[in-house]
C-alpha cells in the first residue's frame, strides 16, 4: 500500500539575491503600484524569483513526491480502492466491567479492592445509593456488589467497521477469573459502557466509548443446571457448556460510532471532491441518517459514515464504496468494459461483481446475458450483483442453482440473494418447498431467507420480555413435513418449530402443529420440573420456582407452540393466562430435554457459536495503539486488563472469513429425529 511522502526542493538562498528581489518588488510598484502588489505576491507564493542577479533568473520550486500508482488490474483504475486508504474497516472490541442482577442465590463472593471502586463509581454516577427508591432503597453500591444474587462480570463485544449508531449487536459476558460464581442464569446484565480495548479499572488511561450493552443473560441451554459444566458429543460435534458465561441476544447498541476515513495516495483537492460527489450520489442521504454519507475533510481526506439502510449490513456499504468509479460519467460503458472483464479474467470474479453493484441501475441491462452464462464464475457474479441490485431476472437461475446446484456451498449462496430480493411470489414459493430439503443446512437457511422476508407462510409470535425494545424470543411456526426445532444463538432469539404440514389422502395440503408425544415422563432440573402422561389423557406438569419456593401443578397444552408460550409466558393482571414465566435459555434446554426423551419427534439444531473466536480476533486490532485521540487522561491507579478469552479448542481467526467460507454449514445437528416404538 503507498504512502504519501512530501519532500521539498528548495534551491540555496543567498543574501546576494535579497537586493534583487527588493529592488524588482520595488521596480514593479513604482510602475503599477496594484500590479506589483499581485505580481510580487504571486512570485512569493510560488517559489520564484530571480537568485544571484536579475540576469541569472533560477527558479526555486517547492514539488510533492507523487506516490506510484497501485499494482491493480486495468478494470479496478479509477476505483475509489485503487487510489486510497481506507482507515477503520477493522473489527473493534469494546469491553467493560458490568453487574448482572436478578441471580438465585448463585453470585456474590469477594472482589478485589480496584474492581470494587470501579463500579461503586459508575453506580453513584447513575443513582444507585441509599437515597434510591424501590427495591435498591437503602442499599449501598459496596452492599449491592456483595450480593449473593448479583455476580460481577466482565462485558465484550465485537463492533463491525463503521457500525453506525443505533445498530446492534451480541455481547460476550463472562465471570471475573477465580471469581466464586457459579451460574449466571436467569440474570440481567444492567447498563454497561462498552469502550474500545480490553476491560479496565480506573488506569492512566480511559479509551473512548463507543456503545452500551444491557438485558436478559442467555447462556448455554443443553447443560443440566446440576453441574457446573459438561461436554456433550453429538455426531462428531462438541458443545462446551458452562453455566458462568452466557451472552445477551442484540443487546449491544451503538452509541457513538467510529467514522471511516478515507486518505487519498497523492493529495488533491478535485479528486477528493469529486469521490465525495460519487459516494453522496451512489447512497443519497435517508430516513434515520444523520447526514451525509461522504463529506470532505482538511487534508484531502473524506469522512465516511454507514447510511442507516446498511446499518445490519456495513461490509457491504464498505465493499461497494471501494469499487466506486470516482469519475460518474460514462457509466453504461463502464459497466460494458467490467462485463467483458468478466468474461475475459474469471479470477477476478468477486471484484468485477462489486464493481458492478457499485455503479447501480445502470449495470442491470448489461449483466443480463451473463445469467445464463457457460462458465461458472462469471455466471455466479453476474447473478449475486443482479440480486444486489434487484433484479428480478435473476430469480429463475437462482432457483435452479437453489434447487439441483452440485456444491452445497453454491446452494447456500443462492439462497441468501434470494432472501435478499423484494417480494417475489416465485421466491417464496420456492424456499416454503426447501424447508424440506434433505439437507439440514439447506433446510435452515430456505427458513432463515423466509424470515428475513416475513413469509406470511409463518405464524411468527412474540414473547414480551421485561423491556420492550428486546422480547424474549420469538416463536416462528414453519410449515414442513419434516419435522424439526431450530434455535438461534446469534441476533435475535428465535425458537422455529419445523413440521405441521401433510397430505391427505385426496392429495390436499393439510397443517397441523406438532403436538407431544404420548406417553412421556420427563424430569429435569434434580426434579424441579417433572412431565408425565399416559398413552391418553391430559399432559401433567409440576415446577418448584426456585427463587419464590412456590409449587405448581397443572395440565399443560398438547400441541407444542401453545406449550412452548406457556413455558415463557409471565402471567400479568392484564394477561392472567399461566405460565411459567422461563427465559429462553431455560425454554430451549426443555425443548431440547423433550427432543432427547423422544417426548416430541423431532429433530434438535442449532447454531455454531462464532462470538467468542470472533471477539477474540478482534482483540487483535491495532486500534488501541493507533488512536491517541480516543482517549482520555484520568487519575493514574494501577492498571487491571481482562483480556479475551479464545476459544477451547477452536479457531479464532473468524474475522475475516474467505469467500468459500461464506457459506460454510455453519448448523450443528445435536439430535436425530426419532419415532417412538409402540
Amino acid at each position: 500500500m503507498s504512502r504519501r511522502h512530501t519532500t521539498s526542493l528548495i534551491a540555496d538562498r543567498t543574501d546576494a539575491g535579497r537586493p534583487c528581489r527588493e529592488g524588482c518588488a520595488r521596480w514593479l510598484s513604482s510602475r503599477t503600484p496594484a500590479l506589483g502588489l499581485v505580481l510580487a505576491a504571486v512570485m512569493a507564493v510560488a517559489g520564484v524569483w530571480p537568485v544571484g542577479g536579475c540576469s541569472q533568473q533560477r527558479t526555486v520550486r517547492q514539488s510533492d513526491y507523487v506516490a506510484p500508482p497501485r499494482d491493480v488490474p486495468g478494470f479496478l483504475r479509477g476505483t475509489i480502492g485503487a487510489e486510497t486508504a481506507l482507515r477503520g474497516t477493522e473489527p473493534i472490541l469494546v469491553s467493560g466491567l458490568g453487574v448482572v442482577v436478578g441471580l438465585n442465590g448463585t453470585g456474590g463472593g469477594e472482589i478485589s479492592p480496584a474492581i470494587a471502586r470501579t463500579l461503586e463509581r459508575e453506580m453513584a454516577l447513575k443513582g444507585i445509593g441509599k437515597a434510591s427508591e424501590g427495591a435498591l432503597a437503602g442499599v449501598t453500591p459496596e452492599q449491592l456488589l456483595r450480593s449473593r444474587n448479583v455476580a460481577v462480570v466482565i462485558v465484550e463485544a465485537r463492533l463491525a467497521p463503521g457500525a453506525p449508531k443505533r445498530s446492534t449487536f451480541d455481547v460476550f459476558v463472562r465471570t471475573l477469573p477465580g471469581s466464586s460464581v457459579t451460574s449466571l442464569e436467569g440474570g440481567k446484565l444492567w447498563t454497561t459502557d462498552l469502550r474500545i480495548g480490553p476491560a479496565a479499572v480506573f488506569s492512566a488511561q480511559k479509551t473512548r466509548k463507543l456503545a452500551e450493552a444491557g438485558g436478559a443473560v442467555f447462556i448455554n441451554p443443553f447443560s443440566d443446571t446440576g453441574g457446573g459444566a459438561s461436554l456433550s458429543t453429538v455426531e462428531g460435534s462438541r458443545v462446551a457448556m458452562t453455566r458462568t458465561v452466557g451472552r445477551v441476544l442484540d443487546g449491544g447498541v451503538v452509541t457513538e460510532p467510529l467514522m471511516l476515513e478515507i486518505v487519498l495516495d497523492n493529495p488533491s483537492h478535485s479528486r477528493a471532491r469529486s469521490m465525495v460527489s460519487a459516494i453522496n450520489t451512489r447512497f443519497p442521504e435517508g430516513p434515520g441518517d444523520d447526514g451525509p454519507t461522504a463529506r470532505g475533510r482538511a487534508g484531502d481526506s473524506i469522512a465516511l459514515r454507514i447510511p442507516s439502510s446498511y446499518r445490519q449490513n456495513p461490509g457491504d456499504f464498505i465493499e461497494t464504496v471501494r469499487f466506486l468509479r470516482a469519475d460518474q460519467t460514462f457509466a453504461d460503458a463502464a459497466a460494458l468494459q467490467y462485463v467483458r472483464a468478466l468474461k475475459e479474467q474469471p479470477g477476478f470474479s468477486r471484484e468485477l461483481m462489486w464493481c458492478l453493484v457499485a455503479i447501480g441501475e445502470s449495470a442491470r441491462k448489461h449483466i443480463a446475458e451473463l445469467y445464463d452464462y457457460p462458465e461458472l464464475a462469471p455466471r455466479m457474479a453476474a447473478l449475486e450483483a443482479g440480486a444486489r441490485l434487484g433484479d428480478p431476472r435473476t430469480v429463475r437461475p437462482l432457483i435452479e442453482i437453489a434447487r439441483s446446484a452440485p456444491v452445497t456451498g453454491m446452494r447456500l449462496a443462492a439462497i441468501d440473494l434470494l432472501g435478499r430480493m423484494n417480494y417475489n411470489p416465485n421466491v417464496n414459493a420456492e424456499l416454503r418447498e426447501l424447508v424440506d430439503a434433505r439437507e439440514l443446512e439447506i433446510r435452515v437457511a430456505a427458513y432463515e431467507a423466509l424470515s428475513k422476508l416475513r413469509d406470511r407462510a409463518l405464524t411468527r409470535t412474540v414473547m414480551a420480555g421485561t423491556e420492550p425494545r428486546q422480547p424474549k424470543f420469538v416463536i416462528e411456526q414453519v410449515p414442513s413435513t419434516t419435522p424439526m426445532i431450530y434455535v438461534t444463538q446469534q441476533g435475535e432469539p428465535r425458537i422455529a418449530l419445523f413440521g405441521g404440514r401433510s397430505t391427505d389422502a385426496d392429495g390436499r395440503m393439510r397443517i397441523e402443529p406438532l403436538k407431544l408425544e404420548r406417553p412421556l415422563l420427563v424430569a429435569m432440573w434434580n426434579d424441579r420440573l417433572l412431565m408425565d402422561a399416559g398413552s391418553s389423557g391430559d399432559i401433567r406438569l409440576r415446577f418448584k420456582d426456585d427463587r419464590t419456593g412456590q409449587t405448581m401443578e397443572t395440565v399443560v397444552p398438547e400441541t407444542l407452540p401453545e406449550f412452548v408460550q406457556f413455558l415463557a409466558h409471565k402471567p400479568t393482571p392484564e394477561d392472567p393466562r399461566p405460565g411459567l414465566n422461563l427465559s429462553y435459555s431455560d425454554v430451549v434446554g426443555v425443548l431440547f430435554e423433550l427432543s432427547r426423551r423422544e417426548a416430541v419427534a423431532a429433530a434438535f439444531a442449532t447454531e455454531e457459536d462464532r462470538l467468542r473466536a470472533q471477539i477474540f480476533a478482534a482483540a487483535d486490532n491495532r486500534i488501541m495503539s493507533e488512536r491517541p485521540e480516543d482517549s482520555e487522561r484520568v487519575e493514574d491507579m494501577a492498571v487491571q486488563v481482562f483480556r479475551p478469552v479464545a476459544t477451547p479448542g477452536g479457531s479464532t481467526n473468524d474475522s475475516k472469513p474467505s469467500a468459500a467460507d461464506d457459506f460454510r454449514s455453519r448448523i450443528v445437528p445435536l439430535t436425530r429425529p426419532a419415532k417412538k416404538s409402540n
